[in-house]
């Protein structure tokens, strides 16, 4: 049997004897493991939210029985709609970390640069005991993003039986919707609405039934085709509420990621000047570390509102029962 290295002693597996490594020859040391990489055409890539979806849909065996009427359609849309949630909510806290990570790393060159200026005698000993609480707020930002990650992901195994590392990075920002796109949604979410296809579907086995008699077929009764109207005009009148709840919070949601953006636009502008300042040494270390703080936390300010932005954009389709033609899984 052949010799361990471990540590500082080479251990002979045999006889027992232990010897110093620095006595044995270079040639007797063992040749260092080869890294076997998988050829790059037996890569998976990473996947799409669609493909989630498609994953998830092709491994349920009630989804592909989901989109036999109305109501079968709407549970599949929640489903998507779920899952989709689960995806934003794992390439966010992901995009979160690494910010909040950047920001510490910064935040440490920072605290370098300080020291060395301090022992110089060109700073305070004050400015440095004050930025090494910063660092220390930043240090749990990150224990918080990492919290945050680990939940997210817990949630998206559950739900998909995926590695959120098979996830890949979501489109960046958030596309709106035209408003042309929004008024064919609240039509086709009256038009499909499950208990407005329940009062078409009874008024024409009502038909059939009449056809089928040997009566001459005269139409509904005056009662029944009063009740069947009303119940379809209760349907779209509780339909069109809800698309009109859902149209107000994705507009909210927009406006929300528009001031967003705004707000992390005039942080990098600060934390630019701040930088410069004090790389010349005309600004404090700080102003630039509370910028860098300010523009840190505002860029994952605005992940949180595009993901609650595109999250409400899908609910739109949702509501319509057309996510799946969203995502071309029809």
């Amino acid at each position: 049997m052949g010799e361990v290295y471990r540590e500082d002693v080479w251990f002979d597996a045999m006889g027992g004897r232990a010897r110093d490594h620095r006595a044995i020859a270079s040639h007797e040391r063992p040749p260092k493991p080869t890294r076997v990489r998988a050829p790059r055409a037996l890569r998976r890539p990473a996947m799409t939210p669609g493909d989630v979806l498609r994953h998830v849909m092709l491994n349920d065996p009630a989804s592909a029985l989901a989109c036999a009427d109305a109501r079968g359609l709407r549970h599949l849309n929640e489903q998507m709609l779920t899952i989709l949630e689960a995806c934003h909510r794992v390439d966010t806290a992901r995009r979160q970390l690494l910010n909040t990570l950047k920001a510490q790393k910064t935040l440490e060159s920072v605290s370098h640069i300080l020291a060395a200026r301090v022992e110089a005698g060109l700073s305070e000993c004050l400015e440095q005991r004050k930025l090494a609480l910063r660092l220390a707020d930043a240090r749990r930002s990150v224990t918080e993003a990492i919290g945050a990650w680990d939940g997210a992901s817990k949630q998206f195994s559950r739900l998909t039986r995926l590695l959120p590392a098979q996830l890949g990075a979501v489109p960046e920002g958030f596309e709106p919707v035209d408003p042309a796109e929004i008024d064919r949604l609240a039509d086709a979410s009256a038009l499909n609405c499950p208990q407005t296809q329940d009062c078409l579907r009874q008024l024409a086995r009502e038909r059939a039934r009449r056809r089928g008699s040997p009566a001459v077929w005269t139409g509904p009764s005056p009662d029944d085709l009063s009740a069947w109207v009303l119940r379809l005009h209760q349907a779209r009148d509780e339909t069109i509420g809800r698309f009109a709840a859902a149209r107000e919070t994705y507009l909210q949601a927009v406006m929300d990621c528009g001031l967003a953006q705004a707000r992390v636009a005039q942080a990098c502008d600060a934390r630019r000047l701040a930088e410069a300042g004090f790389r010349i040494g005309a600004r404090g270390a700080l102003e630039f570390a509370a910028a860098v703080c300010d523009q840190s936390r505002l860029c994952n300010e605005l992940l949180g509102f595009a993901a609650q932005a595109c999250m409400a954009r899908h609910g739109l389709y949702a509501m319509a029962l057309l996510l799946p033609e969203q995502f071309d899984l029809r």
